[in-house]
């Protein structure tokens, strides 16, 4: 079966070289890599330009997002007959037989999709992702955070994060791409509860390793300083919170199961969103209190408004360069 890659590029100079690299030097190397940039300023387009010219690289005129962004990429794929498409965030790292192991699962097993074992770049051994669970009463997804006793055989699994994402081209043709309205974060979410829905087959491959950077995009240049560390959740920027809270209640609107459902997401979100903006405020963190604020209206709203993405997006594009002319 023929595997394409595609990897979102948005400002990741410093990690997708490396990325790719790891790609490229597989033991089986996908049959094409596809790297779609989202509007970078840092000349990480031009740099994949020049050093990697057997890569494909299509560029957006703006920043689509991951959702839309990596549909890009997956369209360009299924137009070209592609079996097999994986996503793969651009700040990870494959060991030499991921692909070839996930390969190995999707021709012994059919699933709509598989994912991989992934360990945290920046602490070897530790475990980030090694298969998932879906709460369909809280529609939140949780990862096991522990290797299995059996390591080799795929197994089955109801969340695979888009962070190392293999669909099959027969399930995206079915159950559909990722959900541009989500812009980033809980596409992958709402991508497995609709394969769910259609009763597809969702497979974890625990011999496939990756290591990843969590969250480098959007945590790049927020450090958060000493309220980060008295309060670890406070290191997310205000885009991250912006969309987690309001896409989570864009899941609420797409999946509730029923209105009892619906306002049991949403009085839930509500309670923890206000609980959450006044700890942020009591760390220091205002810009991010009112990110939070901010998203919890503009997933209330019927038609969740672009605008304050593109703030947001704005914001952290234009701090980094001013911090990389620093």
């Amino acid at each position: 079966m023929k595997l394409g890659v595609v990897v979102l590029n948005w400002n990741g100079i410093e990690v997708t070289p490396r990325c790719l690299d790891s790609v490229l030097r597989s033991a089986c190397p996908p049959d094409l890599i596809v790297l779609v940039d989202n509007a970078s300023t840092d000349g990480s387009a031009d740099l994949v330009r020049n050093r990697f010219p057997q890569v494909v690289l299509i560029e957006n005129e703006t920043n689509l997002g991951f959702a839309e962004g990596n549909n890009v990429g997956i369209r360009y794929l299924l137009e070209r007959g592609f079996d097999l498409v994986l996503l793969l965030n651009n700040d990870t790292v494959l060991d030499a037989q991921a692909l070839c192991e996930l390969r190995r699962a999707a021709n012994a097993q059919p699933a709509a999709a598989y994912g991989a074992t992934i360990h945290e770049l920046a602490a070897p051994g530790r475990v980030w992702f090694a298969g998932g669970s879906l709460s369909r009463l809280t529609l939140e997804a949780k990862h096991a955070a522990r290797l299995a006793a059996d390591r080799g055989a795929p197994q089955p699994t109801d969340f695979i994060t888009g962070c190392c994402l293999m669909f099959h081209s027969r399930a995206l043709r079915s159950i559909g791409l990722l959900d541009e309205a989500f812009f980033a974060y809980y596409e992958d979410v709402d991508w497995c509860l609709r394969a769910a829905a259609a009763g597809a087959r969702l497979l974890y491959v625990p011999a496939a390793v990756v290591h990843h950077e969590v969250s480098h995009s959007f945590r790049k240049g927020d450090g958060g300083g000493a309220a980060a560390a008295r309060y670890p959740w406070a290191q997310s920027s205000p885009l991250t919170l912006y969309l987690a809270y309001r896409n989570r209640l864009l899941l609420a609107r797409k999946h509730a199961r029923g209105r009892l459902h619906f306002v049991f997401l949403v009085t839930r979100r509500l309670l923890k969103g206000a609980l959450h903006a006044v700890l942020l405020g009591l760390a220091g963190r205002a810009r991010q209190a009112a990110a939070v604020i901010d998203g919890t209206m503009a997933g209330l709203r019927r038609r969740v408004p672009p605008v304050n993405v593109a703030r947001y997006t704005h914001a952290i594009a234009s701090r980094n360069a001013a911090v990389s002319r620093n």
